[in-house]
């Protein structure tokens, strides 16, 4: 029995198929070698799973974890991981397993309630949710909130469980939509990559949670003082003012020429999206995630016009800003009104526009027989069908490569999207932002996203110099490893340097950190770099651990969440660069070609295959294979865990 500081010491263990609640304990080990979070989930995920089966089966385990920084009064310290196995379809027909992050007030409530982390296994014969109150956890009858929108489904449950966390999915998760999601506390999404749908296969409505217990700390009095001093640092922050009315809208000027999609000029897309547009529809304060000051969360109210009186919530601004240009939406309320939509039925805004802006375009062109126009009118449609699995629509309900089968149309050829990896749509399209590290991490992240590596090189043209003293050293790099980063021809290697971002990502979702507030390290004032997170870690959990200690926490987490995807068949040849990326981009104001980090060189394929070789090497791992060398885990402890890859 784990007897830290920081932990419950307990993880649930649910088998949906024989409707049985357990108990086991957290075991010393785990903690030791693992953190938390992220960590523990995917030991814990690897003991349940069979690898290769199908996602959607009862055989796919799904397993929810707070990290020990989790319901302290550390701010930003609110995350909670769902680890599961993607149903999302890669081409050759894999699947990888995910760790999605959410923040609200479900991770707190999680520990609250006395649990660390939940595993879910089997399969409901009916509709069920799962409560965790009072110190009991129970399968509760679910029939009666079947079919009902997440919005309906999350008030329905604070009726019965006030102030609880409640994660639940809508309609496209009870019709196993595969990029379907869960809505966290109406303001935070679970899980772009089908979450939702593997709820949805287990007949799983929800997961509520809610506890008066507190997270024990060992150093109360010095935390409380740490914090208070950061605080007062966050405080001084000049963005603030602005983020508090605009959350990440207010990083427009720096933000919205790398999330461009290359539709309108960036002078039009301004003037329709900019954030003096926003503020019309800005629906009241800004909400936070449990005892966090930052106030990131927005929402939306239109008052006038077809869609007078819509409220909606998750998520930030430039959500439909950059779906608005993708669909070529002159009025936003109309791309409010499509999120919306996603939020109430449950299921990806950014995966639901792309298939619908792919489908569209080839209509257009005259390469379906299905005619699709390229207005509000049929998106809704086609939204309202993907969600339902119903019409024409509901053919990209299970994604990209299944409908390019039925189409006849490959996905990987559509220039105006924003590039495939490993069957999802990238967040970011690099060919407008140059590859700086969280773009490249969508080749090498096991899940396709960016989510966790953000920094000071998301804003490319920062000085070399400036990136070395802040931001590398708040990670802890040596000289050596820094040399590496910023030395060569491309004077900075995105590739090397993702190897850490990578690993940072890993020990902040692990302790159950924001990563927002490791972004301000350029600002002057205090953020959460890996010496503070040390630092806090320490203070929490009783047991001192420093930075080198934090960073090996976070590549052996990150070295077997690879060899997890390994066992999956997730080879070196799913590393490649997606060939959208390769192709140039023709936009009102030219071309937009993948570029290096300063916008010198446009990098072909073979130059994403060096950056992979020098990201392999970086890491230790062989460059033949993608995969950790076996001297690699031994140095990690990772030798025993027996890896077996495929074909078995």
């Amino acid at each position: 029995m784990v007897n830290w500081f920081g932990y419950t010491g307990s993880i649930l263990r649910v088998n949906l198929s024989g409707g049985e609640v357990g108990r086991e304990e957290l075991t010393g080990d785990l903690v030791e070698r693992f953190l938390g979070g992220l960590g523990i989930n995917l030991k814990l995920y690897r003991r349940e799973a069979s690898p290769l089966s199908d996602p959607l089966s009862p055989s796919n385990p799904l397993v929810l974890g707070a990290g020990p920084l989790v319901g302290t009064e550390v701010p930003g310290a609110t995350k909670l991981v769902a680890t599961t196995k993607s149903p999302l379809f890669s081409k050759g027909g894999k699947h990888f397993v995910d760790g999605a992050v959410c923040g609200g007030r479900l991770g707190v409530q999680l520990k609250r309630a006395g649990y660390d982390h939940v595993v879910i296994v089997g399969r409901s014969e009916e509709p069920v949710y799962l409560s965790l109150e009072g110190g009991r956890a129970e399968l509760l009858e679910a029939s009666h909130l079947w079919g009902k929108d997440t919005y309906e489904t999350t008030d329905l449950l604070l009726r019965e469980h006030p102030g609880a966390g409640v994660a639940v999915i809508g309609r496209a998760g009870e019709k196993r939509v595969r990029h379907a999601m869960a809505i966290v506390d109406k303001v935070a999404t679970l899980g772009r990559f089908g979450v939702g749908a593997v709820m949805g296969s287990k007949n799983l409505k929800a997961v509520v949670a809610r506890g008066e217990g507190k997270v024990a700390v060992a150093r109360g009095e010095e935390l409380s003082e740490l914090v208070r001093e950061w605080r007062e640092d966050i405080e001084r922050n000049p963005l603030l003012p602005q983020w508090r009315v605009l959350g990440i809208m207010a990083g427009w000027p720096a933000h919205s020429p790398l999330v461009r999609e290359g539709v309108w000029e960036y002078s039009r897309w301004n003037e329709l999206y900019g954030p003096e547009r926003w503020m019309e529809f800005r629906g009241g304060r800004n909400s936070s995630c449990w005892g966090c000051p930052m106030g990131c969360r927005v929402d939306f109210n239109i008052k006038e016009g077809r869609h007078a009186g819509l409220s909606t919530f998750t998520g930030s601004y430039m959500l439909p800003a950059r779906v608005g240009q993708r669909l070529e939406l002159e009025d936003p309320r109309d791309a409010v009104a499509l999120l919306d939509l996603c939020n109430r039925e449950g299921m990806c805004y950014f995966t639901t526009s792309q298939l619908v802006n792919w489908v569209t375009r080839l209509s257009r062109e005259g390469r379906l027989e299905e005619r699709l126009g390229r207005d509000f009118g049929t998106y809704l449609r086609l939204f309202r069908e993907i969600a339902g699995r119903e019409g024409f629509g509901g053919m990209l309900s299970d994604g990209w490569y299944p409908a390019s089968e039925k189409l006849g149309a490959d996905p990987d050829e559509f220039e105006e999207g924003t590039g495939l990896f490993r069957g999802a749509d990238a967040i970011q399209d690099a060919r407008f932002t140059r590859l700086h590290p969280q773009a490249f991490s969508h080749l090498t992240s096991p899940r396709p996203h960016h989510g966790g590596t953000q920094s000071l090189y998301t804003v490319p043209m920062v000085e070399p110099q400036v990136l070395r003293e802040v931001d590398a050293r708040g990670m802890g790099l040596s000289e050596e490893e820094l040399n590496r980063v910023f030395g060569g021809p491309m004077k900075f290697n995105p590739a090397r340097y993702a190897r850490y971002a990578e690993d940072r990502m890993a020990v902040y979702n692990s302790l159950g950190t924001c990563i927002v507030h490791a972004l301000w390290g350029f600002l002057g004032v205090r953020y959460l770099n890996l010496d503070l997170a040390a630092e806090l870690y320490s203070l929490v959990t009783g047991k001192e651990l420093g930075v080198a200690e934090l960073r090996r926490a976070g590549e052996r987490i990150f070295t077997f969440w690879r060899m997890v995807n390994a066992e999956e068949g997730l080879g070196k040849e799913d590393h490649r660069c997606s060939r959208i990326w390769l192709k140039p981009r023709r936009t009102p104001e030219g071309e937009a070609a993948l570029r290096d980090y300063y916008g010198e060189v446009v990098l072909s394929g073979d130059d994403m295959e060096a950056l992979l070789r020098d990201y392999y090497q970086e890491r230790g791992w062989e460059e033949s294979t993608g995969l950790p060398t076996a001297e690699k885990l031994r140095e990690l402890g990772l030798e025993e865990e027996g890896f077996r890859l495929p074909p078995f």
